[in-house]
């Protein structure tokens, strides 16, 4: 059966093709190398963590078409009610240590995986023109007094919806999903945009503290050395 699940009118959409595949549709971006060429890279570096395979990857009519194998479980958002503090803080840990072991990958720029453009919405600034250009990201981050020496990797979405985990959790493992704007950032960013994303939030329905999962990973990230730049970014963004 084939099931939208997705829907954000002519800029994108994602479908699920039974119990094990997806179908993700999306207007190509000047600029941008699509999320199947993130995820080879990825999937290069044989991490820990399990991520979606590339069956299918195809360009029409300045469409995108990628399908994906389903990582089997749940979403963390959908598992959020059910866990106990045990789990909840396991998961947040593990999402610390998954930022740790991509961040051992560097560039000289802020960039895509093979030095495109990386499109990261909140590193431009409100009203401004979509200019996702290392040029204009690193001058951005360095208005911002981010230390730009070095880039380092981040998935830079790792919200409730993007993290699987299983169905009724026994060994914690993890899966990561929608590699789109993942790339090399100040490794001051990390740990900002889990404080200011509301896109990183867990759904309302299930929790009355939609902010719990992000606030929490953010503590965690800070114990391990991450610094944020929270107040320079809104000053920033206008």
């Amino acid at each position: 059966m084939i099931k939208l699940v997705y829907d954000a009118g002519n800029s994108s959409a994602v479908w699920s093709i039974g119990q094990s595949a997806f179908c993700k549709v999306k207007l190509c971006e000047a600029g941008i190398k699509p999320e199947a060429a993130t995820l080879a890279f990825v999937h290069a570096q044989r991490p820990d963590f399990e991520t979606p395979t590339v069956l299918l990857e195809r360009e029409h009519n300045n469409r995108s078409y990628l399908f994906l194998s389903r990582v089997q479980g749940r979403t963390l958002g959908d598992a959020w009610p059910t866990l106990d503090e045990k789990w909840r803080h396991h998961y947040m840990k593990t999402i610390v240590d998954v930022c740790k072991f991509l961040e051992k990958w560097k560039s000289d720029i802020p960039c895509g995986v093979h030095g495109n453009n990386a499109l990261e919405p909140l590193l431009i600034k409100y009203c401004a023109e979509e200019d996702y250009s290392p040029g204009n990201l690193q001058r951005g981050c360095e208005s911002m007094g981010m230390d730009c020496s070095k880039f380092v990797f981040y998935h830079a979405d790792l919200g409730p919806g993007n993290i699987i985990v299983e169905n009724i959790p026994k060994t914690g493992s993890v899966g990561i999903i929608d590699w789109e704007l993942a790339g090399y950032f100040p490794k001051g960013w990390i740990r900002t945009k889990f404080r200011i994303s509301r896109g990183l939030n867990l759904p309302d329905t299930a929790t009355d503290n939609p902010t719990e999962w992000r606030a929490g990973v953010q503590e965690l990230l800070g114990e391990h050395g991450f610094e944020h730049y929270t107040s320079q970014w809104v000053s920033w963004w206008g």
